[in-house]
């Protein structure tokens, strides 16, 4: 565990402050929900919530799946990393934080889709080709990505699939 030299006091409703520069780091915003935790050793831990992260198994075949049939690389975002992926560019992505391009898209909630462009997926990695980036909207609030790659062409009938998946995962998450 990261020590911070940062110590903060209880107020009487039980509250703390979390220091600015960790929620920076961490893309901690007002309003997000953090889930709280005890360990063994009764620290107590705190781990900003994701909806999208109980669906990791779906995200992860409906990946599988769409890129198996159309050889795209697809991948599914929460607010802050890749959480399922499917394709010759897994491995560059999966698990790792999405930059604050990707962020912006999601917080935009509007659907991208361009061709013979760039964009910057991470801090490390940016993709050269087509790609469609469609906002996953639950319950009024924008909860991650379904994100779609290819050197290749990319047509209204993949920016279909990709609106298709975003819409399915949301309504799941609403049930």
């Amino acid at each position: 565990m990261k020590a911070t030299g940062v110590v903060r006091r209880i107020d009487n409703l039980g509250r703390i402050v979390i220091p600015k520069e960790i929620r920076k780091n961490l893309r901690i915003q007002s309003g997000d929900n953090l889930e709280i935790f005890m360990d063994e050793n009764e620290n107590i831990l705190l781990k900003k919530y994701s909806q999208i992260d109980k669906l990791n198994e779906i995200a992860q075949n409906i990946t599988d799946s769409i890129a198996s049939s159309n050889n795209h690389n697809i991948f599914i975002t929460n607010n802050d990393e890749f959480i399922a992926g499917s394709g010759k560019l897994k491995k560059n992505f999966l698990n790792k934080k999405i930059s604050n391009d990707i962020l912006n898209i999601l917080n935009n909630r509007n659907l991208v889709f361009k061709t013979n462009d760039k964009i910057k997926l991470t801090n490390e990695e940016s993709f050269s080709g087509n790609f469609i980036v469609s906002p996953i909207i639950a319950g009024g609030d924008a909860i991650g990505l379904v994100i779609m790659l290819d050197s290749d062409n990319i047509d209204d009938n993949e920016v279909s699939i990709i609106k298709i998946i975003a819409s399915f995962l949301a309504k799941h998450i609403e049930q």
